[in-house]
């Protein structure tokens, strides 16, 4: 039973680090102007200035800011995939940032 229950709990932690290892968030600048949208098949969900989506297509980080940037606005922090874009990457991707 023992040996169960801790394959229970380290199957659970594995999938939630896949889980996040596959999702995306971004923080804007300002609000977002819509609650959500579908980009490149990922479904983004958005509060506040606040947007995710669980599951995103395996693009490089820059790319991936620059068109969810382009749909929403300028960017003020953006995580894709576990990887954290850094602030030149973020300078890089609001240059397609739609004006607000």
């Amino acid at each position: 039973m023992r040996i169960f229950i801790a394959a229970l709990v380290a199957a659970s932690s594995l999938s939630t680090a896949a889980l996040a290892a596959e999702g995306a968030l971004i923080k804007l600048q300002g609000p977002a102007k819509v609650a959500s949208l579908i980009q490149d098949g990922a479904a983004w969900r958005c509060t506040g200035d606040t947007c995710a989506a669980p599951q995103v297509k395996s693009l490089p980080i820059g790319r991936a800011c620059r068109k969810i940037a382009a749909e929403l606005g300028p960017v003020a922090a953006f995580t894709y995939r576990g990887a954290e874009l850094d602030a030149a990457g973020l300078a890089d991707c609001n240059t397609a940032a739609k004006p607000s």
